[in-house]
Formats: structure tokens, C-alpha cells, sequence
């Protein structure tokens, strides 16, 4: 491979990973809003699940969600099938990240919760996939292949789920009243707390 190709390739697979960003904007819905008031309003726990690729955004959005005052953990699907979906209870809300929705782990997982009286939100490329007959509420989160790495590597799915979890949170955190005040004190380290604290005496 030239460089010339090399280089060509690779901007295209960038522009197909923003263009599918954009198209997560154009597609937020009253499904979002759902999302939002499911978020906001869990006076319980919220755990996050997910496996491999998934699993790293699962995780990801778990810790934002933390950062911003919510009671959030992420546990992996196999961890919850050896005792830890004991945890679930009414109240709570499992986020279950799968693109096909047909992991027989995660799909177990949020069979358990719900059992167990636990709301479940599954962010899915398929809607008509096990884990969405499963779940309270399903969250379409689709990319074209062009945006995917050889069509098959999760690369602008993950970009998505990771865009869609951001406005999540920050739509969440606002209904909350979850202030920058709270954000310097809870991160003495690094620049955050520099950040929130400039922000803040810009406000006062």
C-alpha cells in the first residue's frame, strides 16, 4: 500500500465515523427522553453491562455517570452470572450494551434483573434481538458499515454508543441538579478541578 492510499483510506474511514456521529443526533427521539427520566429519576442503583468492545463503552459510561452523582457501576455480564446480579432490585436500571443482542451472558443478565424487579435499557444495532424482547426500554444506537472497520471491526458503533452515553449523562445531570461545585470538590486531582472551579468563579 502507497501512501497516498494509506492516507486516503483513513480520512475516509475518519469522515464515515463523523458522519455516523451526525446521524446519532439526527435519529435522538422521545426515546432520549425516556433514557433521560430513566436515568435521572433511579433513586436505585445503575449498572452497566456489556462484553469486549461493548464492555469498554459499558464501562466508560458507568464511571461518567458516577462522576456526575449518580450511583453507577459497570459489572461484567460474566461476574453477574456467578452472584453478582443478586445486587438487582426494584428501583434499579441495568444499561446492557450490545450491538447484535444476542450475547447469551448479557441476555441472562437482564432476564435475572428483571426478574428481580429492575428496569433494563438495552442500547442495540438490533431491535428485534433477544436482549430487546427483554428490556423496559430499547435504544437503537446503528452505524453503516462504512463507518466500521472493514465493515466488521466496531469502530464507529463504538464512537456512537460513546457519543450517545455523553448526552446521556449530561442531560441526566442537569435534570439531577448535579453542580460544578460538586465536580471540583470530588476531583481534587488534575485538570477538572481546575477547570470547574475557573468556571465557577466566571458564574459567581
Amino acid at each position: 500500500m502507497d501512501k497516498a492510499t494509506m492516507l486516503a483510506q483513513a480520512r475516509a474511514l475518519i469522515r464515515a465515523e463523523g458522519e455516523a456521529l451526525l446521524q446519532i443526533a439526527e435519529r435522538l427521539d422521545d426515546r432520549f427522553v425516556q433514557a433521560v427520566t430513566m436515568v435521572a429519576e433511579c433513586r436505585g442503583k445503575i449498572i452497566v453491562t456489556g462484553a469486549g468492545t461493548s464492555g469498554a463503552m459499558a464501562h466508560r459510561l458507568a464511571h461518567v455517570l458516577a462522576t456526575c452523582g449518580m450511583t453507577a457501576f459497570y459489572i461484567s455480564p460474566g461476574d453477574a452470572l456467578h452472584g453478582e446480579s443478586a445486587m438487582m432490585g426494584a428501583g434499579d436500571v441495568l444499561i446492557a450494551l450490545s450491538k447484535a443482542g444476542k450475547s447469551e451472558d448479557i441476555n441472562s443478565f437482564a432476564r435475572i434483573a428483571r426478574q428481580r424487579g429492575a428496569a433494563v435499557m438495552a442500547w442495540t444495532a438490533k431491535p428485534e434481538s433477544e436482549l430487546a424482547s427483554l428490556a423496559t426500554l430499547v435504544i437503537v444506537i446503528e452505524v453503516l458499515d462504512s463507518a466500521e472497520g472493514e465493515g466488521l471491526l466496531p469502530f464507529g458503533s463504538t464512537l456512537a454508543n460513546g457519543a450517545y452515553g455523553d448526552a446521556l449523562t449530561l442531560m441526566a445531570k442537569t435534570l439531577r441538579g448535579f453542580n460544578l461545585a460538586t465536580l471540583a470538590q470530588t476531583h481534587p486531582m488534575g485538570g477538572a478541578h481546575d477547570l470547574a472551579q475557573q468556571h465557577g468563579e466566571r458564574k459567581s
